[in-house]
């Protein structure tokens, strides 16, 4: 039904005001509307467009609803609207909004562009490939297509495909400044820091003042060594920005590298000591635990419940600190009365049962330990917690959980393509990873003692001995995991698919007398010890060196032998479940210890 010319008029007067960037005005001149015209798809849409330009997302929302229910054969309407789901944080539901968009209209090139946007998201990466290959062939010069191609792989951590695409959308579009960015990351994956902060560099003096762009490129300055201007850098966009956490959390990441922790966490202290959002507390208290910081992280916790009532992160964190400070009875009674009241917590419950083992009593650490994991059955701490206390009751769990004889796969790595044996490849390797252990000291937050770790990760990088180290641990991991049943309600068998995919990577070069300390990996799956160059002394008939598993971390104070000892040898893969608590023996010898390690987990 057509509109009245009086309603055509408020509408076509609120889209002059819209347009022109008054979305005051338009709100205000569409309330003129008369009751039939509210219903009428355009007014709707137009409707719902000014509403979520005035950030009243759950009424724009509502308008969109209407207007669909008026038009829903109209593909525009269904493009605002999963801009809008976009903004309000349901990818998928803006991937199914254009979807209906491109249905009605499969000639409609931003809805493809879209599709292959949101794909990131999803994440869809053969999804989103699949929009942008129609975009382009629907619109073979429009630059947005590469630009969102490159953006995608970029996010699928395919540097060489992202650079490929980014470099043609620049050629088409140099004032791109977002693709540059782009174009800056996927350079850095490549290993190619020089470019990288080449463009970073053309981005910013043309005007991109994003903290995002402003912090990789401290990121960069770090990779090439340029450690005291890549801190600057990060102190520079925590000026502007202080509650952008990347900058924040790189700030505590490098400068205890560098011998500086003290001034880790002057950043969180700035920014805390005023007004901040909840998730700002989290980010600023994590921080501080990882530096062991204790009573600050103490006094953060109280101020967070103080700022913003009481919630069961503050109490977790509150138990850990009080724990780490001596005050265990105060703290098992926070974790306590935490997992009580917020039985659905996974950390409170965690928490609970760390304390109660450290404590020393299993059979009450059982109950909090069982309900962590199946509340958060893939978080691996609290399965490493049920190895101990099913060992210390001598249950027969403790071997269904972890079979050390069975789940701790020994392996030789398999020889890249290209190097004639072993040897010569781990040769190559260890002088590619002796320039890149260029840090003082150890991550502050990981279990090395004594030696120091690789920043980032090992494999976004262009360098074929690395790339070729990548390629090979994952054959060889395929192999050894080919070798296991699958489990149904086993926390690592019971995950077995197509093989396994790598997540994180690093390097570490211990010197003499340096260890790891016993851990396990929280976030992983599947975890490992590549050794690459070894003392003399590492492997010479003692276990100096070697890898320990099943001694508990000794701040649990659980006096246990290892279950087994794994010894060290060039070339060997030494693959666990992520639960496993795991340590090596101190060694004592001029010649450092290089290992490389991953995390992964499995392919479905």
């Amino acid at each position: 039904m057509a509109l009245a010319p009086a309603d055509m008029a408020i509408v076509q007067r609120a889209y002059a005001a819209l347009q022109a960037g008054r979305a005051g005005d338009a709100d205000r001149l569409l309330g003129g509307l008369s009751l039939a015209a509210r219903v009428d798809a355009d007014a709707a849409f137009l409707a719902a467009l000014t509403a979520e330009a005035l950030g009243r997302f759950e009424e724009s929302r509502r308008r969109y609803q209407a207007a669909l229910r008026a038009g829903a054969r109209n593909p525009a309407i269904w493009n605002g609207y999963g801009g809008l789901l976009r903004r309000m944080g349901d990818a998928a539901g803006a991937a199914e909004a254009w979807r209906q968009a491109v249905a009605l209209a499969p000639g409609f090139v931003d809805g493809w562009i879209n599709l292959g946007i949101i794909a990131a998201e999803l994440p869809d990466w053969a999804g989103g490939r699949a929009a942008l290959a129609r975009a382009a062939a629907l619109a073979p010069q429009d630059a947005r297509v590469p630009a969102a191609l490159g953006s995608l792989e970029v996010a699928a951590g395919e540097p060489a495909a992202a650079a490929t695409a980014l470099q043609a959308a620049l050629k088409r579009n140099p004032a791109d400044l977002v693709s540059r960015h782009n174009l800056a990351s996927a350079l850095r994956g490549l290993g190619d820091a020089e470019g990288a902060l080449a463009a970073l560099e053309t981005a910013i003096r043309a005007g991109l003042t994003a903290p995002e762009t402003a912090t990789m490129r401290g990121h960069v300055l770090a990779d090439l060594g340029r450690f005291d201007a890549a801190v600057a850098q990060y102190r520079a966009v925590v000026a502007a920005v202080p509650a952008y956490v990347p900058a924040q959390t790189a700030l505590v990441e490098l400068l205890p590298m560098l011998g500086r922790a003290g001034e880790a966490l002057d950043g969180w202290r700035a920014l805390l000591a005023r007004p901040a959002a909840p998730e700002l507390w989290a980010a600023g208290i994590a921080a501080a635990r990882g530096l062991g910081d204790h009573r600050t992280m103490l006094a953060w916790a109280d101020a967070a419940g103080a700022a913003h009532g009481a919630a069961p992160d503050w109490a977790v964190a509150r138990a850990f600190a009080l724990n780490r400070l001596g005050q265990r009875d105060a703290a098992i009674d926070t974790a306590r009365a935490t997992a009580a009241a917020h039985p659905e917590t996974p950390a409170a419950q965690t928490m609970l049962a760390w304390l109660l083992l450290q404590a020393g009593d299993a059979a009450a650490a059982e109950a909090p330990a069982l309900a962590a994991t199946a509340l958060a059955p893939l978080d691996q701490s609290p399965w490493s917690l049920l190895g101990l206390i099913w060992r210390l009751r001598d249950d027969p769990r403790e071997a269904w959980l972890i079979d050390y004889r069975r789940l701790v796969l020994v392996s030789d790595l398999q020889v890249p393509p290209g190097w004639r044996d072993l040897p010569a490849f781990l040769a190559d390797l260890a002088a590619v990873l002796d320039g890149r252990h260029n840090m003082l000291q150890a991550p502050a937050d990981q279990s090395l003692r004594g030696g120091t770790q690789t920043r980032g990760k090992l494999f976004e990088t262009g360098d074929p001995v690395l790339k070729a180290l990548e390629a090979s641990l994952t054959a060889t991991i395929d192999a050894a995991l080919a070798g296991l049943a699958p489990e149904a309600g086993h926390p690592f068998l019971g995950r077995l698919g197509r093989g396994a995919r790598i997540t994180s990577s690093w390097s570490v070069r211990l010197a003499s007398e340096g260890f790891h300390i016993s851990h396990i990996h929280p976030q992983g799956w599947l975890s490992s010890a590549f050794y690459i160059a070894l003392p003399p002394e590492v492997g010479a008939g003692s276990d100096a060196g070697a890898l320990q598993f099943g001694v508990p971390e000794a701040a649990l104070g659980i006096d246990l032998p290892p279950r087994r000892v794994v010894t060290p040898a060039p070339g060997r893969l030494v693959l666990f479940p992520s639960y496993a608590w795991h340590g090596t023996v101190p060694f004592t010898s001029a010649t450092p210890r290089l290992t490389a390690a991953v995390d992964a987990v499995p392919v479905v």
